[in-house]
């Protein structure tokens, strides 16, 4: 997943109207990836949106993510990138989600709302410093080339571990899967390809 400036302390963008929110998904009108039945893994869905921009240059940078946790409070992610990365970027992709995983709990330690900016700059200098850690721990661990299952079918992917962490890069149909959690549940999680559901969840309104 992109790391983003989430909890880092960078202004907020505009919230999106209805019709851009309509049009960044219709863009991935076909077929996403998703845990099938979650409860079966004690997931819940936490989130469903498209994250990213699309700008005609990079096709990985925008995404459909469906995020999930745990019972337990372990987050899971399946990220649909909208067409297949070069052979040259999954690495590159792959040590990013694993990477993002690993420094998700430092979002939350750098306030944005605190009325020191002293105690903010402090924080978010800290935050920095542990990103740049995580990062290099990611980078020296050696990728490995597996298989994971989606639709029932094995698929070969590349993939990383580090501190029971997985990240992974596989195809899916015409497109590329992402898949972050932990090891031993994206081992066995049952991942398919689905169309997207309606927006409104109900007859009316957008269809993809």
């Amino acid at each position: 997943m992109p790391i983003g400036t989430r909890g880092g302390g960078m202004p907020e963008e505009s919230p999106e109207s209805w019709e851009q929110i309509v049009a960044r998904f219709a863009r991935f009108s076909g077929v996403v990836g998703e845990v099938h039945d979650p409860l079966t893994w004690g997931l819940d869905l936490e989130e469903e949106t498209v994250t990213g921009v699309s700008d005609g240059q990079d096709p990985t940078e925008e995404r459909f993510l469906r995020a999930y946790r745990t019972f337990s409070g372990e987050a899971l992610e399946v990220e649909t990138l909208r067409v297949p990365a070069t052979e040259a970027q999954v690495e590159d992709i792959v040590r990013a989600a694993c990477s993002g995983a690993l420094a998700a709990p430092l979002h939350a330690d750098v306030d944005t709302d605190t009325p020191d900016p002293a105690d903010f700059a402090e924080a978010y200098q800290d935050y920095r410093s542990a990103m740049r850690a995580i990062v290099a721990e990611v980078d020296e661990v050696p990728c490995e080339s597996r298989e994971f299952v989606v639709d029932g079918a094995a698929q070969q992917c590349l993939r990383v571990t580090v501190r029971d962490v997985t990240a992974l890069y596989t195809s899916a149909a015409d497109r590329a899967l992402v898949v972050t959690g932990p090891a031993d549940l994206v081992d066995r999680v049952d991942v398919v390809t689905r169309p997207i559901r309606n927006l409104l969840h109900g007859d009316d309104g957008p269809r993809f």
